[in-house]
């Protein structure tokens, strides 16, 4: 791999690749840190031949860029490299640290999460035109609702082809979540991250959040990316620490109808429990695979109590 990543910089940069080395627990994909003429970059090479979808990265990096949103700049992004063939990409390094890797007090996680909830608020100022996927630039679907009712239906195929669930009990969730998206059709299609967590945000020294890696963009409306964030401190924090961060970052986020999100995300998470579900299946956690299954039965009892 080394060897490939400097033929590969000595062709683009016509320089020499030195101090190669590779970022660890990093799930989806590969990524290395290298410096060419003393300047730090990262190579990311990808495991899926379809994700992210073709045109996506270079479009959001732009539009970042455009909106004086702080960003590692992309620059170079291929498909048709044969060592490489579900694609590879180069971009800046950022100066800092994960914030996972912080060494943090209750009170510094709070104001964090404050922070953090003035920045995505400013991404998601960034409208773009429909709902979904975003390789073209655009989404391709009207509503949050019609892009679901399709994408439910895909995301759960091998749910029922496992025996997870039936046809029936996925029939009742997937009412549940569109019943709920129908409710706020109004909201705006704005650019999400798609992956919203402490993993994916770095600390710059001076102090500054970065939001990095952005594969998972897509365009919904600003709840969506927000429920997918809840949905990770739930799995990460206990209940105390949860509703603490939770509320800090509510607080400070400045969203339309914010005071009914609450609604949203519940039914928001019984989509993200079964994502999640298909993942631990695929990598073999048993421990996500657990809460995902224990929370949907949660989610989908709360839900009749409420019928």
């Amino acid at each position: 791999m080394v060897n490939a990543i400097e033929k590969i910089v000595g062709e683009i940069f016509d320089c020499n690749a030195t101090e190669i080395r590779q970022f660890e627990n990093v799930a989806n994909n590969s990524v290395y840190s290298f410096k060419c003429n003393d300047k730090p970059y990262v190579f990311k090479f990808f495991r899926n031949e379809y994700w992210p979808e073709d045109g996506k990265l270079q479009f959001v990096n732009q539009l970042l860029l455009k909106n004086s949103i702080p960003c590692a700049e992309l620059l170079f992004f291929t498909r048709d490299n044969p060592e490489f063939p579900n694609g590879y990409l180069i971009e800046h390094e950022l100066n800092g640290i994960t914030a996972d890797k912080l060494q943090s007090t209750q009170s510094d996680e709070v104001e964090f999460y404050k922070k953090l909830a003035v920045l995505v608020s400013n991404i998601h100022g960034i409208s773009i035109k429909g709902f979904g996927y975003i390789g073209d630039g655009e989404g391709d679907s009207e509503s949050m609702y019609s892009f679901f009712d399709d994408e439910f239906d895909d995301r759960t195929e091998s749910l029922i082809e496992k025996g997870i669930y039936t046809e029936l009990e996925l029939q009742e969730m997937k009412n549940i979540l569109l019943n709920t998206l129908r409710r706020f059709d109004d909201l705006p299609s704005v650019l999400c991250h798609g992956d919203l967590s402490k993993k994916n945000v770095i600390v710059q020294y001076n102090s500054e959040l970065v939001l990095i890696d952005w594969d998972d963009a897509m365009s919904y409306n600003w709840m969506a990316d927000i429920a997918r964030f809840t949905f990770w401190m739930k799995m990460n924090y206990n209940e105390k620490d949860y509703l603490l961060f939770r509320t800090a970052f509510l607080d400070s986020y400045n969203g339309y109808r914010k005071d009914e999100f609450d609604d949203f995300e519940k039914a928001f998470h019984i989509f993200i429990s079964l994502d999640f579900l298909n993942f631990a299946i695929n990598i073999g956690d048993e421990n996500i695979l657990k809460f995902a299954k224990e929370y949907l039965t949660q989610l989908v009892e709360k839900s009749r109590q409420r019928n």
